[in-house]
C-alpha cells in the first residue's frame, strides 16, 4: 500500500461521509469552510505523521481525537458564522493555537526521543548517550590521585528522570525534606541533568549511583558558592559544595588525611572535582544531615569539647604544620589593623554617612584600639597552648548531632578556614552562634599530651579566642564597605552594631584574666 491510500484510507476511517461531501460542496460558505477544516487538518496532520512513522499518539491527542464531536461541532460552526466574522476572529484561532500547539509538543518530544539512545547499567540504572557529547575537561581528585578527565553529557530525558524521582518519592523541583538547623531550602526548576553540581557528581564516580532529586541549601546571597544535597533512587545522600579551590584542597587535607586519624565518628570525604575554568573547585561530603547542635544544651557542650579536645590532640602528630594557612595571635592583629584604617578612612571621607553609623563605628574603632594595647599580653596567654588544627569557623551551623549506635557523636565539617596555629577561636565562648565547648571536658581531653595545661590557663585562651572570633567578624562585616550610596552602609552597620557590645564585653573578661 503506497503512502496516497494510506491516507486516503486515513480520512475516510477518521471523518464521516457526510462531513467530507458537505466540505467539497460549492454551497459551503468559504468562512465555514474554514472554520471546520482547520482544527480537522491539524488532527489529519498528526494521524498522518504517527500512520506513516509507526509512532503512537500522545495519549492527550488520543482523548481529544476520539471525544470530537463532529455532529455537534457544525450546527455551532453554522449558528456563529455570520457576516461580522465573529466566530471568525475568535474561536478559530483560539482552535488553531490550540491543536497547533499539541502538535509541536508531539513533533519535538519525538525528536527529541529519535536524538537519545538508552542503555542499563549496572545495577539496573538507566543511562543514554547524545550524538554530541561535551568537550570539557576537569580534574578528578581520588585517593590521593590526580588525572584529566573529560566531562560527560546529560545522560538521561526529562521524562525518565522524572519517573525515576517519582518511584524514589522525591521532587525534581521542590524541596525533598525539611533540614535541620538555621539552613534554608531552595525549589529549583532547572533541568536536573544539565546542574552543575549534577554532572560534576557524574564525572567522579565514585559511587554506582545518579541523582534523581536535588535540593539547594545554605543563604541564597553565596550564588558563586552553592551548596547541595543531592538524592539517588535507592535514598543515597550525598553534598555538592562549590567553593575556591584553595578552599578545597584546605578540606581535602583535612577530610581525606587528617580526619581518619580521630578516634571519632566523622563524615567521609567522596572526593573533589577542578572546574576547567575559574577558580572554584566542587567538593562532595557524606551528608550530615542530623540534629541541629544547640549551644544552651550542656551534654551537646560536653559532646562539642571532647571532640575538639581529640581533634587537637591528634593533630599534634599529624604533621600538618606548613601545610594549613597559619593561625597565631598575629594573623588576628593584622586583620584587626586592616579593618580599623577601613573603618577610620570611611569616618573621614564617607559622606553617606549619618551620626548613627558614625556613632557605631567610632565604638569598634575605640575597642580595636583598646585591644592592639593588650596584644602583647594576648600572646603570652597563648604562648602556654600548644599549636594544633583550627577549625576557623567553629559555629552552631558548621556542626550537627548524630545518635547512633555508639550513642551521640558530633559531626563537624565546612573545614575551609582552618589553619594551624593557637585553637583560640575553636575555645570561643562568648560571639554569635558559637559552639561554646565545655572547657572542662576539652581540658580532660587534652591532658592526656599535656599534662601541665591547666583549666584557667585553657579558660584565659579561650577569652583571647572569643575576642580573635569577633574581630574575625569585623572583617566579614567590613568586607561590604563601600563609598556612595548609602545602601553599601545598611547591613556592615547593622552587623557591627551587633558585635560592638560583644567586643566591649569580650575586652572586660580579657582584662579580668590579666588582673
Amino acid at each position: 500500500m503506497n503512502m496516497s491510500e494510506s491516507v486516503h484510507r486515513l480520512v475516510r476511517g477518521r471523518f464521516p461521509d457526510d462531513l467530507l461531501m458537505a466540505l467539497r460542496s460549492r454551497r459551503c460558505r468559504p468562512s465555514l469552510r474554514a472554520i471546520i477544516s482547520a482544527p480537522l487538518a491539524v488532527l489529519l496532520a498528526v494521524e498522518v505523521v504517527g500512520a506513516a512513522d509507526n509512532i503512537d499518539l500522545p495519549d492527550e491527542l488520543q482523548f481529544l481525537v476520539s471525544h470530537l464531536d463532529i455532529a455537534t461541532y457544525i450546527p455551532i460552526a453554522v449558528r456563529f458564522a455570520n457576516p461580522n466574522w465573529a466566530f471568525m476572529l475568535w474561536v478559530l484561532p483560539i482552535n488553531t493555537l490550540f491543536y497547533a500547539s499539541l502538535l509541536f509538543a508531539y513533533l519535538s518530544r519525538r525528536d527529541r526521543r529519535a536524538n537519545v539512545t538508552l542503555h542499563l547499567l549496572p545495577g539496573g540504572c538507566v543511562a543514554s548517550t547524545t550524538p554530541a557529547p561535551s568537550t570539557a575537561t576537569g580534574v578528578l581528585v581520588r585517593d590521593g590521585e590526580r588525572q584529566t578527565i573529560e566531562s560527560i553529557s546529560t545522560d538521561t530525558s526529562k521524562e525518565q528522570m522524572q519517573g525515576r524521582a517519582a518511584r524514589a518519592g522525591v521532587s525534581l523541583l521542590s524541596p525533598v525534606r525539611p533540614t535541620s538547623g538555621p539552613l534554608t531550602l531552595e525549589p529549583l526548576t532547572e533541568q536536573l541533568e544539565s546542574q552543575p553540581a549534577t554532572m560534576a557528581w557524574k564525572q567522579l564516580l565514585f559511587e554506582r549511583w545518579e541523582p534523581v532529586a536535588i535540593e539547594k541549601l545554605g543563604h541564597r546571597r553565596r550564588k558563586s558558592r552553592p551548596v547541595f544535597r543531592l538524592h539517588g533512587l535507592h535514598g543515597e545522600t550525598v553534598i555538592a559544595k562549590r567553593c575556591p579551590k584553595e578552599r578545597a584542597q584546605v578540606e581535602r587535607i583535612i577530610y581525606q588525611e587528617f580526619l581518619p586519624r580521630v578516634p571519632l565518628r566523622t563524615i567521609r570525604f567522596r572526593g573533589v572535582l577542578e572546574e576547567p575554568v575559574g577558580e572554584f573547585s566542587w567538593l562532595f561530603l557524606e551528608d550530615a544531615a542530623s540534629e541541629p547542635y544547640l549551644p544552651k544544651l550542656p551534654h551537646h557542650r560536653a559532646l562539642a569539647g571532647r571532640s575538639m579536645g581529640e581533634v587537637h590532640l591528634a593533630s599534634l602528630s599529624a604533621n600538618l604544620q606548613g601545610r594549613l594557612p597559619g593561625r597565631e595571635p598575629g594573623y588576628y592583629l593584622r586583620w584587626l589593623r586592616d579593618s580599623r584604617a577601613i573603618l577610620v578612612d570611611h569616618l573621614a571621607h564617607n559622606t553617606a554617612m549619618v551620626t548613627d553609623d558614625t556613632e557605631v563605628f567610632r565604638k569598634v574603632v575605640a575597642h580595636l584600639d583598646v585591644a592592639e594595647t593588650l596584644w602583647s599580653e594576648i600572646e603570652e596567654i597563648c604562648g602556654v597552648m600548644p599549636r594544633t588544627l583550627v577549625h576557623g569557623d567553629f559555629v552552631a551551623k558548621n556542626v550537627r548531632v548524630r545518635n547512633g549506635r555508639g550513642g551521640l557523636s558530633l559531626l563537624v565539617f565546612d573545614w575551609g578556614y582552618a589553619g594551624w596555629g593557637v585553637p583560640g577561636t575553636d575555645l570561643a565562648q562568648l560571639g554569635k552562634h558559637v559552639v561554646n565547648p565545655d572547657l572542662g571536658v576539652y581540658c580532660s581531653v587534652m591532658k592526656r599530651a599535656e599534662p601541665h595545661l591547666s583549666l584557667a590557663q585553657i579558660e584565659a585562651v579561650a577569652a583571647c579566642g572569643s575576642l580573635f572570633r569577633l574581630v574575625e567578624e569585623v572583617r566579614w562585616a567590613r568586607s561590604y564597605l563601600k563609598f556612595g550610596s548609602r545602601d553599601y552602609l545598611i547591613k556592615p552597620v547593622e552587623t557591627l552594631r551587633e558585635y560592638e557590645p560583644l567586643l566591649a564585653k569580650a575586652l572586660e573578661i580579657l582584662k579580668g584574666v590579666l588582673a
